[in-house]
Protein backbone atom coordinates (compact mmCIF):
# COMPACT_ATOMS: atom_id res chain seq x y z
CA UNK A 1 0.00 0.00 0.00
CA UNK A 2 1.45 3.32 -1.04
CA UNK A 3 1.34 6.25 1.33
CA UNK A 4 -0.32 9.32 -0.12
CA UNK A 5 2.92 11.34 -0.16
CA UNK A 6 4.73 8.54 -1.98
CA UNK A 7 1.83 8.21 -4.42
CA UNK A 8 1.85 11.96 -5.13
CA UNK A 9 5.60 11.93 -5.68
CA UNK A 10 5.37 8.97 -8.09
CA UNK A 11 2.53 10.66 -10.00
CA UNK A 12 4.48 13.92 -10.16
CA UNK A 13 7.64 12.24 -11.46
CA UNK A 14 5.60 10.20 -13.97
CA UNK A 15 3.86 13.30 -15.30
CA UNK A 16 7.21 15.05 -15.76
CA UNK A 17 9.19 12.15 -17.26
CA UNK A 18 6.56 10.20 -19.23
CA UNK A 19 4.13 12.93 -20.21
CA UNK A 20 6.59 15.77 -20.68
CA UNK A 21 4.72 18.15 -18.39
CA UNK A 22 6.47 20.74 -16.29
CA UNK A 23 5.87 21.46 -12.63
CA UNK A 24 3.89 24.63 -13.37
CA UNK A 25 1.41 22.69 -15.56
CA UNK A 26 0.99 20.00 -12.92
CA UNK A 27 0.38 22.52 -10.13
CA UNK A 28 -2.06 24.44 -12.33
CA UNK A 29 -4.05 21.26 -13.01
CA UNK A 30 -4.07 20.44 -9.28
CA UNK A 31 -5.30 23.91 -8.30
CA UNK A 32 -7.85 24.10 -11.13
CA UNK A 33 -9.32 20.58 -11.10
CA UNK A 34 -8.07 18.19 -8.42
CA UNK A 35 -8.37 20.35 -5.29
CA UNK A 36 -11.82 21.81 -6.16
CA UNK A 37 -13.17 18.32 -6.99
CA UNK A 38 -11.86 16.98 -3.68
CA UNK A 39 -13.43 19.89 -1.78
CA UNK A 40 -16.77 19.48 -3.58
CA UNK A 41 -17.17 15.72 -3.57
CA UNK A 42 -14.86 14.11 -0.99
CA UNK A 43 -14.51 16.58 1.86
CA UNK A 44 -18.28 16.91 2.53
CA UNK A 45 -18.52 13.16 3.18
CA UNK A 46 -16.14 13.53 6.13
CA UNK A 47 -19.04 14.44 8.42
CA UNK A 48 -20.59 11.01 7.82
CA UNK A 49 -17.47 9.08 8.82
CA UNK A 50 -17.52 7.06 12.01
CA UNK A 51 -13.73 7.18 12.21
CA UNK A 52 -11.22 9.61 10.76
CA UNK A 53 -7.61 8.54 11.05
CA UNK A 54 -5.20 11.46 11.24
CA UNK A 55 -2.06 10.83 9.15
CA UNK A 56 -3.76 7.85 7.48
CA UNK A 57 -1.67 4.69 7.23
CA UNK A 58 1.17 6.34 9.17
CA UNK A 59 -0.99 6.28 12.32
CA UNK A 60 -0.23 2.75 13.49
CA UNK A 61 -1.95 3.21 16.86
CA UNK A 62 -5.28 4.05 15.21
CA UNK A 63 -4.89 1.27 12.64
CA UNK A 64 -4.20 -1.27 15.40
CA UNK A 65 -7.27 -0.10 17.35
CA UNK A 66 -9.45 -0.56 14.27
CA UNK A 67 -7.95 -3.99 13.59
CA UNK A 68 -8.65 -5.00 17.20
CA UNK A 69 -12.23 -3.71 16.93
CA UNK A 70 -12.83 -5.72 13.74
CA UNK A 71 -11.32 -8.83 15.36
CA UNK A 72 -13.65 -8.35 18.34
CA UNK A 73 -16.64 -8.13 16.01
CA UNK A 74 -15.56 -11.25 14.10
CA UNK A 75 -15.10 -13.12 17.38
CA UNK A 76 -18.59 -12.18 18.53
CA UNK A 77 -17.49 -9.98 21.43
CA UNK A 78 -18.52 -6.61 20.02
CA UNK A 79 -22.27 -6.58 20.61
CA UNK A 80 -22.06 -7.62 24.26
CA UNK A 81 -19.29 -5.11 25.01
CA UNK A 82 -21.15 -2.33 23.19
CA UNK A 83 -24.35 -2.96 25.14
CA UNK A 84 -22.53 -3.05 28.47
CA UNK A 85 -20.57 0.14 27.84
CA UNK A 86 -23.55 2.00 26.47
CA UNK A 87 -26.01 1.07 29.21
CA UNK A 88 -23.62 1.90 32.05
CA UNK A 89 -25.77 -0.08 34.43
CA UNK A 90 -29.03 1.63 33.37
CA UNK A 91 -31.88 0.31 31.27
CA UNK A 92 -31.81 2.99 28.57
CA UNK A 93 -28.99 3.13 26.05
CA UNK A 94 -26.87 6.23 25.69
CA UNK A 95 -27.30 8.61 22.78
CA UNK A 96 -24.54 9.05 20.25
CA UNK A 97 -23.02 12.51 20.62
CA UNK A 98 -21.90 14.43 17.54
CA UNK A 99 -18.14 14.48 17.28
CA UNK A 100 -16.19 17.71 17.36
CA UNK A 101 -15.19 17.27 13.71
CA UNK A 102 -18.79 16.86 12.56
CA UNK A 103 -20.01 19.94 14.43
CA UNK A 104 -17.49 22.39 13.03
CA UNK A 105 -17.30 23.49 9.39
CA UNK A 106 -14.64 21.97 7.13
Amino acid sequence: LLHSRDFAEVALLRDISERGRDLEQILSQYITFVKPAFEEFCLPTKKYADVIIPRGADNEVAINLIVQHIQDILNGGHSKRQINSCLNGYTTPCQRQPSESSSRPH
